[in-house]
Parts: C-alpha cells; structure tokens; sequence
C-alpha cells in the first residue's frame, strides 16, 4: 500500500469517528441542551485557591451565604487542588439528593478520617462501596431501629434522671436559693449526652463513676474526646494540597495519631470486658449495649479489610461523635433562644404544666404530644443547625444537573443548609426565631430529609442515621429541663448568641444559666415550716379564706375544711369519696408496702382488714377479754410508782416523776401486752426490750417527719434529709422483732391451745386468718404490719391525751379537786379504781372530753384522698386525687359552737354539750375522726386513758414543782405532744396495802 493510499485510510477513520462522537452528543443531549460549566466564584489565589477566604475568624457558612447572593444558588470553589460544588438552594439540594444521589454518596478521604477513625472504618466517613453499604444497613436495623432505641429508652431516662438530681443537690447545698444556682450548661449538656451515648453504646457512663479506676478512665475518655473532635474540625494542609502530604506544619497529624492511640486503648478496654461478661454469662436482649448487639451479630464476619474487633470499635465511636455532639449544640442553641424569647419560653412551661402535670416527670411517650416543643426544636435546628452545611462529599462519577451544568467526577460537594434554612423565599421573617410557623404553614415540614428546605441532618443515602435518636434525646432532654426548672439568663441580659468556627455550629461563649425548681412545685409548703404549727397556721388561713380553701403542697392540691359543717358534708355525703389515703414514703417503707391498714389505700384489702380490726380486735367483747391484761400493767405500774415514793422516804412535798416517760412507758406495755402477750422474763427478755424500745421511738418519729417525694413525687430518688434510708434500717430493724414474736407464738401454739380469754392480737390473727393471702399480701405480713399498726395508732395518741389531761389539771387546781373528790365520792378509799367505775365517773369523762377538744391528739385528721370528682352543697367541685385535710384543732374551738372556746371548762359537757361524744357522730367534736376511716381503736384508747387517768388521780396527790404553772407549748409534727417535759409531784393519798400485790 502507497503512502497516499494510507493517507486516505487514516482521513475516513478519523472522519468516522468525528461523526460518531457528534452523533453521539446530539444524541445524549439533544438539539437544545447547552453543555456548560458550573460559574467559579472569583478571588481564587493560585495554588490555594479561595483558602484565603476561609480564615481563622471567618464563619464557612456565612462566607459561602455571601458568595451565594454574589454568585447565584449553584456555583464552584477551588479549596487548594480540589475543586468544590457548592450548593445554596432547597431546589438544587433537592436534585443532588434524589436525582444525583449516588453519584455523590461518597466521601473524600481526609487526613482525620484516615488517621483516627481506623483507616475510615467509621462508616460515617467511609467511602462508598460493599463495606459502608453492609455498615449503613447493619447501623439502621440492628443499632439506631425504633425497636432498639425502645430497648434502650431506661438507659437515657436513668442518665437524664441523675443529671437532674445532680442540679437539685447542688441547689439544696447552695441554700436553695430563691434566685437559683448557676449551671454551666454547656458543660451540663455535654456530660448528660456523652453519658447516654456511653452508657448506650459500652455501658459505660464516664460522669460520676463510683470509683478511682472508673474516675481515672472518665477523665482520660474526657480528655481524648475532647482532643478528637477539636482535631476533627483542624485545617490539614495535605487535604487541600495532597502533594504536600509530607509536611505535617501544625504537627496535627501527630496529634490525631497520638489521640487515636489513647481512645482505642479505652475502647479496647471495653470490648475486652464485655468478651470477658459473655463469656461468664448470657446476657437478656433488654439489658444489651451496642457493642453487646455487635459482638452477637458481627461475629466472625470480615467485612472488606477490616476485622470484627476493628469494625466495633469504629462504630462505637462512630455513634459517640456523631451523637453526643449534635445533640449537645442543638440543646445550647434551644436554651439560649428561649432565654432570648420568654414569651416562648412561657408558653412551652405552659404545655408541659397541661399535658404533664406536676405529680410526675415527663417521660420520653409524653414528647409526641408536646407539639408547641418539638416546634421550638425545629425552629432552633432551622436557624441554627448543629452541621451548618452537610458533611462534605465527593461526585463517584460526572453530572450534568437540569439547569445544564456539568460536574466532573472527582468534585467535592457542600451543601450549605444555614443559607437554605434561611431563604427568604420559603420562609417569612427568616433570621427571626418563631416556633409558631411549624405549627402553621410548615406544620408538615420534617427534619429528617425529606422536606430539601429543612435539613439539620442531612438528606439522601448519606443522611444522618441517628436523626431519630437525636431528636428523642433532644426533645426529652429540653421538657425536663423546662418541666424541673425555671432558667433565667444572670441579671435577665440577653444571651450572647455567637457562632464558633468549625465544622459543627458550637455556640462561642458560656451558657451559664441560673436554675430553680419552681415556686409552684413547692406551692404552700415554705408556710409550713420547723417553728410552725401546721393546725394554727391552717387556723389562721380559715379566719382569712373561709372554712373550705385549697392549698398546693408540693404537686398536690389540698382542700382544708375548717367547720363542723364542712366535715359533716365531708363525713356523710362524701365519705366514700374521700375514703382512700395518699401513698406516702413511711406506710411504703415502714408499713410493709401500705400492708397496715390504717395507711393502706381504699380497696378489698383495707375493707377487710378493717372488718377483721372491727369484730375481731378492737370489739367491745375482746376489749373485755383482755381487761385483765390492760389492769394488771396499770397496777404494776402505780406499784413502781409508790415503791419509788417510799425509797425517797415519802416526802411531805412528793418524789418528782417524769410523767411524759411513765405515761409513755405505760401505754407502750399494756398495748404491746394485748398484741404479743406478756414477754419473756429473762436477760434476753431485757436486751429485747431496750431494742424494742430505741426502735420503737426511731419508728414513730419517722412516721412524723417530711419526706420530699411525699409532697413532690418526682423527687421520689431524692432523699435529701437520709429519712428514707434511716426507714429502710428501722423497718428492717423491727420486722426482725415481730417477726420473733410471730416465731413464738407458732411455737407456743403447735404445743398447747390457748383458752380464748389468754389469746392475745397475735393469738386472734393466726387463728382467723391461718394461711390466707390477702390482695397479695401473706398471712404473716398481715399480721405484722396490724401489729405494728395498733401499736403505732394506740400507744402514742393514748400518751399524749395523758400527758394533756394532767397538765390541764395541774394548772386548774379547781378541776384537779373536783375530779379527786368525784373518786372519793364514787370509789371511796378503800380500794381501787376499776374499769367498770368509769361509768359513774361523769366528771372525769368530762375533764378527758375537754381535754380531747383543746388539744387532740392528732389537731389534724389524718390525710385522705378523694378517688372521685365530687360537688360540695355550697356547690364547689372537688376533683379526683384532690388530699384533704380537716382541721380538728379549728373546729375544736369555733366560737359558734363553744363558749369561751379556749377555756378549759369540763362542766360544758355536764350542761350543753352532755349529749356530744367523742368517737365521730358529733363533727364538732372529732378527735378521732369520722366516717369510714375513722379510728378503729377509739373505745380502746378511751378504756385505757379513762382508767390511767382515774387511778393515778386516786392513788396519789399531784402538783407541779413550786406551784409553777405548767408550760403548755405545743411541739410541731403529725401528733400533738407536749413539748416540754412535764414533772410531777406525787405523794400516796391511799393506804399502802391498796399499792401492793
């Protein structure tokens, strides 16, 4: 062949392929469609490109907002060698994230994800391929699903808890001061995130370990955490420019090296635990962390280069720094804005206090009704979000977007969403902060990338996975701050609202906010304090409000009823309706879980066991049965006492008594007689009863104290004062006596029968009630808590009605005459009182009737509350779980009523008053309460002060001290007790044969 021959040959192949190509131009993109580049922004510099416009002070998403207004929604940048598609509008997010979606669902390989996320193990920052694809899917379904976060939700809700309680102890240790404590809340966020993350991910919280070794791996995990996301957001020179790959000129590279080193080594240190957990026992799926799900599901499987051991730990971390430092920004800017707009800020308390309450905390189901706060957190996520533009990605292969633009493979992508989230044309007032515009017209718009004008967390294959899981730690974290606290900014100024420079949107000041409980969830309580007598100041509240008023204790509301005809309403017509008792700390842990059926809750148990005290107990025939038992420990008692005056030598003027010990002393054995039966004589006998008698007193003192969560539920983990624990120990402490006491008694009766007058409490109840379970209770436990029960009702409020007869005796010499000249007269000398005297005793009834009405044992009527709505006839409702309080000591001395009715004056009931008892048909007089649950035990305790009463006055003489008057001043608690001691004088007026045995 010629050479012009091989000339022609080469021209028509050429022109071949020159036509084909042109063919296949026209083809691709058809007669109209204009190939084009997309326009680069000016200001470029050799070599670095727009670097330079990127600087240390500079904000990258407000940079490039500026740029877009110059330059249009879709324009270039050159960042170094790199040539970088920017993004500014929802339409063009929009195409790049559905039609071109795949084309950029790869990431550019960077210095800190090669360096510090195991060779870009992390699936969030590896490239895209079969490994990231296996990591993606295993991370959606298997680690961030609904169905696992579920599982996971007691994890946060503990965190969350002790944050809280962490801010309330350190309010209490401050004084709790009106104005609060102030919280750095940066730090505060950040821990309570990192700790749920943690415990989530290894189980592992790193805040408040119990330990030195747990302390020490906190502060190191602290530490390297903090090092890696600093590390994470630095300029790497080799990024932009990789031919200067060899120069690490900030020796940040180093730094990550060395980072990556100490965080693998903790990480490391988890997996190996919970290898060695499984490997001693089997783990339940309830209880199972992260790394425990990826240790059951991974396995053995290598996936790409990686091994197991490698992919766990790149995960792991993977879900720490993507979650703790999202959520943390978002949780700062929603708390500064609300601090900025308290009209927003109200009005979010305000659905919290509707759809929540103050009776309970917000727990994470209650969010999905809390519309008006899931608003503020997208309108905070909206302004300010936490990535102000999506993480950066790189074009897999060429594009050509619908407005005719090309992007060559190898681009790199940033979407720029600060400047799409502020775009005028989607969003009215679009720099101003208004929660109310998702409750509107965007109500539909969602932030989990499918609305392209809102996305916080992204959009497409690329999207942030654990969006549901951010906004679940969000919006619960934010309703119980809000719910539990009131926030204030220091002095009201206006939270500084700066933005850091980086790659998340961290505010650039402090958040320090001041925060305190509100004043509402302590309602009345500050009016009841430790020198305030709760009767009186009630008292005083009636003369002002009327004799029906409600109160706030706490969370609950009280309604307080001040007059005969109140209670009577109360008593009669709404009796059932206020027939149950609020759940209170000390029947719960003293009570053997409300098992004592004076505290127990209205039900088929309580209705029981107050028949089985009714007719079994405390009727008037076993009363007569065991009168022998209450007479014998009487006598043995004044025996004690004249013993104790002829070792003194009867002196003219009296021995000195501490009568509030002696009554005390008496009550406690003829009580403790009746329920177990006379005790054991020997030395342990005596170490029993010093036992007995110390816990005895810590039992009934506890019974008296205020406890938190009594008034303020939610506070139920806060024991602030030790009460709770000190009831545990006591509890603890007596079940193990009366347990012995039951013990005995099972073995006294599998040897012999008892006759029925020798049985005892104790004797009744095995007899009645044998093997039989009650509501869930045992037999055994029923016993012992009706027990303790009636010990508790009849020793204490026995003691303190003769504590008070005798003091208003001695300081009304008049009545003290009267009474000892009615037992001459009735009685004589010549022998002693007996219980079948009283009877005739008109006078002394009357004195312990007078007695009853100035200071009863309990000025108010135990707490109820009301299990349904009900109306009062003056026509106020009272609505379900409302507690009542009726004040005895007021309607005790109403005016109305009582002549001089601050008067001690026994003959009233002698002359008006003769017909009005004291056991609950008369509400003027209502020392023991009325209706359903009123006490059981009244015609014991009158049996027993009756007749105390009368043998002490008839046995001996008795004066105070000098002549002194006596001090009369109350104390403060539940029960009304003297609370000064009162000794007495006691000479013999009997003859000595009448004192002994």
């Amino acid at each position: 062949m010629d050479v012009f021959q091989l000339q022609t040959l080469i021209s028509g192949i050429l022109a071949l392929l020159v036509g084909a190509l042109v063919y296949q131009l026209k083809k691709t993109h058809g007669p109209n469609t204009k190939i084009c580049t997309v326009p680069q922004a000016g200001g470029a510099w050799p070599i670095v490109g727009h670097l330079p416009l990127f600087g240390a002070n500079q904000l990258t998403h407000k940079t490039l907002g500026a740029m877009a207004d110059k330059h249009g929604p879709i324009f270039t940048i050159k960042l170094g060698s790199y040539k970088v598609l920017v993004l500014s509008s929802w339409e063009m997010a929009k195409e790049c994230f559905t039609v071109h979606d795949k084309a950029f669902s790869t990431r550019p390989c960077v210095a800190a994800s090669k360096l510090m996320t195991y060779n870009t193990a992390m699936f969030g920052f590896a490239p895209h391929g079969p490994y990231w694809r296996e990591m993606r899917k295993f991370t959606s379904v298997e680690l961030l699903s609904n169905q696992r976060l579920e599982l996971l939700k007691d994890t946060r809700a503990s965190e969350l808890e002790a944050a809280t309680r962490r801010v309330y102890k350190l309010w209490a240790r401050e004084g709790c001061p009106k104005g609060g404590v102030l919280v750095d809340m940066k730090q505060w966020f950040g821990d309570l995130t990192q700790n749920i993350l943690l415990r989530m991910v290894g189980g592992k919280p790193y805040y408040g370990a119990s330990d030195d070794d747990g302390e020490g791996e906190a502060r190191r995990f602290k530490k390297a955490m903090r090092d890696f996301m600093s590390l994470f957001g630095v300029f790497v020179l080799s990024d932009a420019i990789p031919f200067l790959g060899w120069l690490d000129n900030n020796g940040y590279k180093k730094a990550m090296k060395k980072t990556a080193s100490e965080i693998d080594t903790l990480v490391e240190g988890w997996l190996e635990e919970h290898k060695r957990k499984r490997a001693v026992s089997r783990i339940g799926k309830e209880e199972q962390d992260v790394m425990d799900v990826m240790l059951n599901d991974l396995q053995n499987l290598k996936v790409s280069d990686y091994d197991t051991d490698t992919i766990i730990k790149a995960t792991c971390l993977n879900l720490i720094l993507a979650g703790g430092d999202a959520v943390m920004v978002a949780l700062i800017w929603t708390l500064s804005l609300l601090l900025n707009n308290k009209m927003e800020l109200k009005k979010a308390q305000d659905e919290l206090d509707t759809h929540v309450g103050k009776d309970r905390k917000v727990e994470e189901s209650d969010t999905k009704k809390l519309v008006y706060l899931q608003a503020i957190v997208k309108e905070t996520m909206r302004l300010y979000p936490p990535s102000p533009f999506i993480t950066l990605r790189a074009a897999m292969e060429e594009c050509t977007f619908s407005c005719g633009y090309h992007i060559p493979a190898g681009t790199r992508l940033i979407v720029n969403t600060w400047k799409i989230q502020r775009d005028g044309r989607v969003w009215s007032d679009p720099h101003d902060f208004k929660p109310e515009r998702f409750l509107t017209r965007h109500k539909d718009v969602d932030v989990r990338g499918q609305n392209y004008e809102l996305l916080p967390f992204g959009s497409g294959r690329r999207a942030c996975s654990g969006a549901s899981l951010a906004l679940r730690l969000v919006h619960l974290t934010l309703a119980r701050l809000l719910h539990s606290f009131n926030v204030a900014s220091p002095s009201d100024q206006a939270v500084d609202m700066t933005e850091s420079i980086g790659l998340t949107n961290l505010k650039a000041t402090p958040l320090d906010v001041l925060l305190t409980p509100p004043w509402p969830i302590i309602g009345h309580l500050h009016l009841f304090g430790a020198h305030q007598y709760t009767h009186k100041t009630l008292g005083l509240m009636a003369e002002k409000h009327g004799p029906i008023f409600t109160i706030k204790l706490g969370s609950y509301k009280v309604l307080v009823l001040s007059s005969w005809e109140m209670a009577k309403e109360c008593f009669t017509v709404h009796d059932k309706a206020f027939s149950t008792r609020p759940c209170v700390a000390a029947s719960k842990l003293m009570g053997y879980n409300y098992a004592m059926f004076g505290f127990t809750p209205y039900g088929p148990y309580w209705r029981e066991m107050r028949k089985l005290a009714t007719i079994e107990l405390l009727s008037n025939n076993r009363l007569e049965l065991l009168k022998k038992t209450r007479t014998s420990e009487l006598e043995a008692a004044i025996r004690e006492l004249h013993k104790f005056c002829s070792r003194e030598g009867c002196p003219e003027g009296g021995v000195l008594v501490d009568m509030k010990q002696w009554f005390g002393d008496l009550t406690h054995s003829i009580v403790l007689r009746m329920v177990r039966g006379k005790p054991r004589s020997d030395d342990y006998a005596e170490v029993e009863a010093r036992r007995y008698k110390k816990v005895m007193r810590d039992f009934m003192s506890l019974f008296g104290v205020f406890v938190l969560s009594d008034a303020i539920p939610f506070l139920g983990w806060w024991d602030i004062n030790g009460y709770e624990k000190a009831m545990k120990r006591t509890a603890c402490e007596l079940d193990s006596l009366v347990e012995g006491w039951l013990e005995e008694h099972k073995r006294r009766r599998a040897l012999s029968v008892n006759g029925k007058e020798e049985q005892d409490f104790m004797d009744v109840m095995l007899n009645v009630l044998q093997d039989a379970h009650i509501s869930g209770y045992d037999s055994d436990t029923i016993i012992k808590a009706t027990c303790l029960n009636l010990i508790l009702a009849g020793s204490d409020t026995t003691m303190i009605a003769l504590i008070w007869v005798l003091s208003l005796l001695l300081n009304h010499q008049m009545e003290l005459k009267k009474v000892q000249d009615e037992l001459d007269t009735y009685i004589g000398k010549n022998r002693n009182v007996e219980e079948s005297d009283i009877m005739n005793l008109v006078y002394l009834q009357a004195i312990v009737k007078e007695t009853l009405r100035l200071y009863p044992p309990s000025p108010i009527i135990t707490l109820r509350a009301a299990m349904e709505d009900c109306t009062f006839s003056c026509g106020y409702h009272v609505p379900a779980g409302t507690h009542l309080m009726v004040n005895a000591w007021k309607i005790h001395r109403d005016g109305r009523v009582w002549s001089d009715p601050h008067e001690f004056k026994p003959e009233r009931f002698l002359k008006s008053h003769k017909d009005v008892d004291v056991k609950g048909k008369n509400y003027e007089l209502v020392p023991f309460g009325s209706g359903r649950r009123a006490c059981p035990g009244a015609s014991l305790a009158l049996r027993v002060v009756h007749l105390t009463l009368a043998r002490l006055l008839h046995s001996f003489n008795v004066a105070s001290p000098s002549n002194q008057v006596v001090d009369m001043t109350e104390s403060i608690g539940l029960t009304n007790l003297k609370e000064t001691p009162l000794q007495v004088l006691l000479t013999p007026r009997l003859d000595t044969r009448l004192y002994e045995d």
